[in-house]
């Protein structure tokens, strides 16, 4: 296979400071490439092979997942690690697939950020450092949520093994009870365990690596529009000091006329910016929406399932986990929904913030300019996963309707 050009980074995109964790964890993976990377080929064949070691382990999941048919309890702590597996999957694939419209996303996130530190004011690049520490935090404790939830069940069902009389064992973590040719007897409990905990830190690799990675892209988005937002709110502000996006225009000998044509540059500038930013986020609706809307509907129905599960099981641990499996699931959702209705309030704010300035100071031919961009920004930019809009109302919508689901289906059991 021939590596394409547009597959390839320049090795300064992983220092990007909004970017650099996610970017050099999918690194690592061994799905994305840089110039000076020795072996490239060996680094995709590494992400291959990963990746054929979680899809051949996710298979034997849902054998495990049809011999357990029929009981409630065992098919739904199985079925969360399952499906959990399976979302990351079709992700890769999808990565793979538009492979190269994911390392433009990345490129023009790059881009912007590169053009933030060289050319932008002081203000606007305290802006976008609080969204660099803001993105950092939020990284921390995702990974956090991930790896608590992950490691619990390996060290639980090792503990579990090595120190509890096998007459007096309750069953151990599903993660555990995956389909194995040998059986479960006690003679297996090694190799079992081995390549559980090989594809169990895989996934921990991977997963919160990917979900981060979509984050930043929108993070960068919010941190662009409220940019832009700060420089519509303070256009004299940028005028009065001869700067646009922090290069000198001129010396400004003739204040009037100078000030109105800067005026008019720096309005024009934020109509093309705002323009690219819309289309910005459009590709990236369009690259995410499937797999959020797989999420939508999985996680709906894997909420409902293990609220079930914990209200019934008798093992602490168990209940734990389950929990677990819960607050990492909420906050995967959270972050997308939370961060596309960043994206739109920040995208309303836009006609806001050109209103909020001495618009009515400037002539005619100022005001035309300003006008389109208020136009453009009336309608804000609202991120779909499909039929499913991206907001906090669908979050919401979304944990009340399986705490729904979860108390008919705990009736029914009563």
């Amino acid at each position: 296979m021939e590596l394409k050009d547009e597959w390839i980074h320049e090795d300064d995109v992983y220092s990007n400071p909004l970017l650099r964790l996610t970017l050099n964890g999918l690194k690592y993976y061994g799905i994305l490439l840089y110039k000076s990377q020795p072996l490239k080929k060996l680094n995709c064949f590494r992400g291959v092979c990963f990746t054929a070691s979680m899809l051949a382990f996710n298979v034997t999941q849902y054998v495990d997942l049809v011999q357990v048919w029929g009981d409630i309890g065992e098919m739904t702590a199985n079925a969360a690690t399952t499906l959990l597996s399976t979302t990351i999957i079709l992700r890769i694939f999808h990565f793979y697939w538009n492979r190269a419209r994911f390392n433009d996303a990345i490129k023009f996130a790059d881009e912007g950020v590169r053009h933030i530190l060289d050319y932008g004011t002081p203000a606007e690049k305290a802006i976008f450092w609080d969204n660099v520490g803001y993105m950092k935090r939020l990284t921390a404790v995702f990974w956090i949520c991930a790896l608590v939830t992950a490691n619990t069940m390996c060290v639980y069902a090792l503990i579990e093994y090595c120190s509890v009389p096998e007459a007096e064992r309750v069953e151990p973590p599903m993660i555990l009870r995956s389909w194995y040719p040998g059986g479960h007897e006690e003679e297996n409990f090694g190799a079992i365990y081995a390549v559980q905990l090989y594809i169990m830190y895989v996934g921990q690799l991977i997963v919160p690596c990917w979900r981060v990675f979509i984050v930043s892209l929108m993070v960068y988005v919010r941190a662009a529009l409220t940019i832009l937002n700060h420089k519509l709110r303070h256009l004299d502000g940028y005028v009065a000091s001869g700067m646009r996006s922090g290069r000198l225009i001129r010396e400004l000998k003739d204040p009037e006329e100078e000030r109105l044509n800067a005026r008019r540059e720096l309005i024009i500038e934020c109509v093309q910016r705002q323009r690219k930013l819309h289309e910005y986020t459009g590709e990236l609706e369009s690259l995410i929406q499937g797999p959020v809307f797989v999420d939508f509907i999985v996680f709906s129905v894997l909420l409902c399932a293990l609220l079930f599960e914990a209200s019934v099981t008798d093992s602490a641990v168990q209940v734990f986990i389950d929990v677990c499996y819960i607050m990492t699931m909420t906050a995967i959702l959270f972050l997308y929904y939370w961060h596309a209705n960043e994206i739109q309030h920040q995208s309303d704010q836009l006609s806001k913030s050109a209103f909020a300035n001495d618009w009515y100071n400037y002539p005619p031919k100022v005001n035309r300019n300003l006008l389109v961009l208020i136009c453009y920004s009336i309608k804000p930019r609202i991120m779909k996963a499909f039929i499913v809009s991206m907001s906090l109302d669908t979050f919401i919508a979304i944990l009340r309707a399986s705490y729904s689901y979860f108390t008919i289906l705990k009736q029914a059991a009563d």
